[in-house]
């Protein structure tokens, strides 16, 4: 079995349903406790929550934890949920080793990757900045606008517009600021200017002159827009393009999370989460819809891995290095048969491994996006879920 760093919450809850009553200990001190009462909380962003018992002594403040098991050296990362609760917390990854390298591999025989093909990166910022919001753009994007929509409505977020942007064309100061700080924007209630500066959150003060931040509060006043979100863009490798802007009618973009306790599981940071996941498959979409040409590289390969959420696919690979000509954030393509069904998955290239020396293939590493079917990749995700937790 390999190393696996694992974040998928209903994988996270199986594993800590079975680490109940097993003692973990905070390295580098003589810290022990016990994991309690593991659930997932529900919202826009799933999380998993645990309640820490120490096996004497005081509970400290443990940002990491460690269960050793007979096979397996399991390492919870943790964050305090509330710092009233000092016993309360969310579980935000958990990673599985082998505590020897003879241990057994999570078996995944008999599946196999099928006709993979690659294609070059797709310079969507050299797109927009010469053609601007092509048609095939502004579909790509009110399919993006709509699926956020529609998923932030349902969870008690009140909008009344969704803007996608790119910065090639803004004259706005604080779009032009926030470009430069590349760092998110949240104005909790235009009306009485309160604005959240908290973590990494853009503050205007720093930055803008005061007639710039009157003139920005007073234009959405006059548009009626009480709270607004901004978030950048940035393509897979990491460049910044343009940013989402959502904007609402009441405070807070009328949700009661927000507005009573943003610090809260439910409150930014899910928020954010979500937007940050949401526009990883939107970039990918505008990139994808822009590929000319497939080059064919080989017809059949064993998949080596899968990470928990259905998405991380290690492929080991036999044929000719093209990894120059490929680098990682390039378009790969693959089918997998799943109960007699061909299924084609389409996402970046994340990147290649040469082959050791003892052994004949190298790896590809990938992160799918998109299926030709829409429940491919949750039979994917379930099938790694399986395995993993089966290997505890």
């Amino acid at each position: 079995m390999k190393r696996y760093r694992l974040n998928d919450p209903n994988t996270l809850l199986g594993i800590l349903n079975k680490l109940q009553n097993i003692p973990v200990n905070q390295p580098g001190t003589e810290l022990s406790y016990l994991i309690e009462s593991p659930k997932i909380e529900n919202g826009l962003a799933k999380s998993t929550h645990i309640k820490l018992t120490p096996l004497g002594g005081e509970i400290g403040k443990p940002e990491l934890v460690v269960a050793i098991l007979k096979e397996n050296k399991v390492e919870l990362k943790i964050k305090l949920l509330n710092p009233f609760q000092n016993d309360l917390f969310d579980v935000t990854e958990i990673t599985i080793e082998p505590l020897a390298r003879s241990t057994k591999r999570a078996s995944l025989s008999g599946i196999q990757a099928q006709n993979i093909q690659i294609a070059e990166n797709v310079q969507i910022a050299t797109i927009l900045s010469l053609y601007g919001k092509t048609s095939i753009i502004t579909q790509t994007i009110n399919k993006f606008q709509n699926h956020l929509e529609r998923t932030l409505t349902a969870h008690n977020y009140f909008i009344k517009k969704i803007n996608v942007g790119f910065f090639y064309s803004t004259t706005n100061p604080l779009l032009e600021q926030i470009s430069q700080t590349k760092t998110p924007f949240f104005l909790r209630d235009s009306h009485k200017k309160i604005i959240y500066i908290e973590r990494t959150f853009f503050n205007p003060k720093n930055k803008m002159q005061q007639r710039e931040i009157d003139a920005t509060f007073h234009n959405y006043l006059v548009n009626n827009i009480k709270s607004v979100l901004i978030v950048p863009l940035f393509t897979n490798k990491n460049m910044l393009i343009g940013y989402v802007e959502i904007s609402s009618n009441t405070p807070n973009l009328g949700n009661p999370d927000l507005s009573e306790n943003i610090e809260s599981n439910n409150g930014i940071s899910a928020l954010l989460a979500f937007i940050e996941s949401s526009s990883e498959d939107f970039i990918f979409n505008m990139e994808f819809a822009y590929v000319k040409e497939w080059q064919p590289i080989s017809e059949k390969e064993t998949i080596r891995d899968l990470s928990e959420d259905g998405r991380g696919v290690g492929i080991y690979y036999s044929g000719e290095d093209v990894s120059e000509k490929y680098p990682a954030g390039s378009k790969i393509s693959f089918q997998i048969s799943i109960n007699n069904q061909v299924y084609t998955f389409f996402g970046n290239l994340k990147g290649w491994k040469k082959p050791k020396p003892d052994f004949s293939k190298g790896i590809i590493g990938t992160k799918i996006h998109s299926c030709d079917i829409p429940n491919g990749i949750e039979l994917v995700q379930r099938y790694a879920s399986n395995i993993i937790q089966g290997a505890l």
